[in-house]
């Protein structure tokens, strides 16, 4: 199991984080989540030193994109975002897709932005499923077409109660899968460790990893370290009881 921490896990900057990180976990989430932050992030939040530690990268982009201009428009912001932190070779990067226009729309602002983002030369983008996108509203053969994948957000699909996502192939195509347990409360993602899901989260969380292909990669979506290790715990447990075969001899 190829397991993933973010670049926030304890007070400071992305430069701290990512030392404290390598070595304890094989991969780094970039929590680019602001748009003017991230752009005003100096040396001493990205050295350029950072790209000699041991850890592979992959980048979250902001959430907070201009979608309302278009995607182009999106893009821009976003590829602005990537470039201060290209260095570090991501090899893949997450997105928020548009969730304030019917679907045909944010198909067209999707494509728009895979467009600009594929001309820069710019890693895979992986759709995440967000609150008022499932994705599958948008369709696998528009996924496949736009050469989209996809993020799976467990914590997301339980605690928006996402049914048709859970009952849809988009699993199965995850390359990148972030965990956190939502809370006991629906329409809530409290991105809390994952000894905290309740019981029937739990079953429905264990189902998902016998489903999850063998090379995706697992992010604790947890933003202390006491809560990424609890949560490691708990992920290498159910991962032994989801492939019984799979157990250290």
């Amino acid at each position: 199991m190829k397991l993933a921490a973010p670049s926030l896990v304890l007070p400071g900057t992305v430069a701290e984080n990512a030392r404290f990180l390598a070595g304890r976990v094989e991969e780094a989430g970039l929590c680019c989540f602001e748009t003017a932050g991230c752009l005003a992030y100096t040396e001493a939040d990205l050295p350029r030193d950072l790209a000699a530690l041991p850890l592979r990268w992959h980048v979250h982009l902001p959430v907070d994109l201009p979608w309302g201009e278009g995607g182009e428009a999106a893009a821009a912001a976003a590829l602005a975002v990537f470039g201060r932190v290209a260095y570090l070779s991501p090899r893949l990067a997450v997105l928020h897709p548009p969730t304030d226009c019917p679907a045909d729309a944010a198909r067209e602002a999707l494509a728009a932005f895979g467009r600009r983002w594929r001309r820069e030369a710019a890693p895979p983008l992986l759709l995440e499923n967000i609150p008022g996108c499932q994705l599958t509203e948008l369709g696998a053969a528009f996924l496949e077409g736009e050469g989209l994948g996809v993020c799976l957000d467990v914590g997301h699909l339980l605690g928006y109660a996402q049914a048709e996502l859970l009952a849809s192939g988009l699993p199965e195509r995850a390359r990148l899968v972030h965990w956190s347990a939502p809370g006991p409360h629906p329409g809530k993602d409290r991105h809390l460790p994952l000894p905290a899901l309740t019981g029937g989260q739990g079953a429905v969380a264990r189902a998902l990893l016998r489903r999850i292909s063998p090379g995706a990669a697992h992010l604790v979506e947890v933003f202390d370290w006491p809560g990424v290790e609890a949560s490691r715990r708990w992920l290498v447990a159910a991962r032994a009881q989801a492939h019984p075969a799979a157990r250290p001899a």
